[in-house]
C-alpha cells in the first residue's frame, strides 16, 4: 500500500515542477472546446458592419479576447493547482483528464 502513496507524492512532485506547463496546457483545451462558440458570438455581434469594416474588427476582438485569455487564465490556474498537497495535486489531475477526454469524445461526435 505505500508504494501507491509514494507514487502519487512522486508524480504529485512531478506535475509541481511544470504546473506552468499543464496550466497553459488545460487552458488550451479549454479555447479549443470553447473557441467555436465564443467566434460565433463574436461574429454575430459584428455582422452589423460593412464587410470592410467587419473583418479588421473581428481580428481585432479575437486577438484580444484570446490573447487575455491566454495571459491570465494560465496564471490563475497555476495558482489555483499549488493550492493542492502532495496528496491531492496527481489524483486531480489525473481527474482532470479523464473528463477532458471523455468531453473530447463527447464533442467529436
Amino acid at each position: 500500500m505505500e508504494w501507491i502513496t509514494d507514487g502519487i507524492i512522486f508524480l504529485s512532485k512531478l506535475a509541481r515542477d511544470h504546473l506552468d506547463l499543464l496550466a497553459m496546457a488545460l487552458t488550451a483545451v479549454a479555447v479549443v472546446f470553447s473557441g467555436r462558440f465564443i467566434a460565433s458570438w463574436s461574429s454575430s455581434w459584428l455582422n452589423r458592419l460593412h464587410a470592410v469594416l467587419r473583418i479588421p474588427a473581428r481580428a481585432v476582438v479575437n486577438l484580444a479576447l484570446f490573447g487575455a485569455v491566454f495571459y491570465f487564465v494560465p496564471h490563475w490556474l497555476e495558482n489555483l493547482l499549488g493550492y493542492f498537497n502532495n496528496y491531492t495535486l496527481a489524483p486531480v489531475l489525473l481527474v482532470i483528464g479523464f473528463c477532458v477526454g471523455m468531453l473530447a469524445e463527447k464533442l467529436g461526435r
